[in-house]
């Protein structure tokens, strides 16, 4: 542990201790900072004292979230899927925006073989929020299921809300349906994400270093825009 987080940590439990006492030795555990005890365990890949400290935050004050979502973390790791699945399902249920709850639910969905429910969360997810990332993940089980038809569903849908208008375009969903056209023997639709990947960051060494590999040498005349 570095010193910053040590001094948190000591900080945390000085105050921890005088609100104990405040409360009486035998009172519960203030839920929030039962929760920030529980994420300081999932930090440290601690998984049973976080269990133990998110635990009576579900059954003291029930619906939060936060709690759910720990806990569920925490059983993903102590193996108990079906505990942890229903867990992040109400947390998913209560914040169904926050990616890092459903991505967590989709951990245990592929853990489970549940893959009709994991593409389903996903694909909601990723087109209600028009969520790049859930897209990503989506594409990501997908080619570790050897799903071709929907990893391509899933990169398209990224390449076509990263519309470069909220924010900078991202060359990751490019890099990656090239690697997939590559995989599928589409070569010269590899080459295309390549060259947009290019237009949209020339300095990404990994763009740089796949159309080397397509026997390339990129220059002004490589790029390509998004919409061709």
């Amino acid at each position: 542990m570095d010193r910053n987080r040590t001094m948190r940590w000591i900080a945390a439990c000085a105050a921890g201790l005088v609100t104990s006492l405040i409360a009486g030795c035998n009172g519960p555990r203030p839920t929030d900072q039962s929760i920030a005890y529980g994420n300081h365990y999932l930090e440290y890949q601690m998984w049973q004292e976080a269990a133990d400290e998110f635990k009576p935050v579900l059954e003291h004050s029930p619906g939060n979230w936060r709690a759910e979502y720990g806990y569920g973390v925490a059983m993903t790791n102590l193996g108990d899927l079906p505990a942890a699945r229903s867990s992040l399902e109400r947390a998913n249920a209560r914040m169904p925006s926050n990616m890092d709850v459903v991505f967590a639910l989709a951990q245990v969905m592929y853990a489970q073989k549940d893959t009709s429910q994991l593409y389903q969360l996903l694909q909601g997810s990723a087109s209600e929020f028009s969520s790049q990332a859930a897209y990503l993940k989506l594409a990501e089980y997908a080619m570790e299921l050897k799903d071709s038809d929907t990893a391509l569903m899933a990169l398209q849908g990224a390449i076509t809300v990263d519309d470069g208008f909220s924010a900078d375009r991202s060359t990751e969903p490019y890099l990656r349906m090239a690697q997939l056209q590559e995989q599928i023997g589409n070569r010269d639709e590899a080459v295309r994400r390549l060259r947009q990947a290019y237009a949209i960051q020339p300095l990404d060494p990994r763009v740089i270093a796949a159309l080397e590999a397509q026997g390339m040498q990129p220059g002004p005349g490589t790029a390509l825009s998004p919409e061709a």
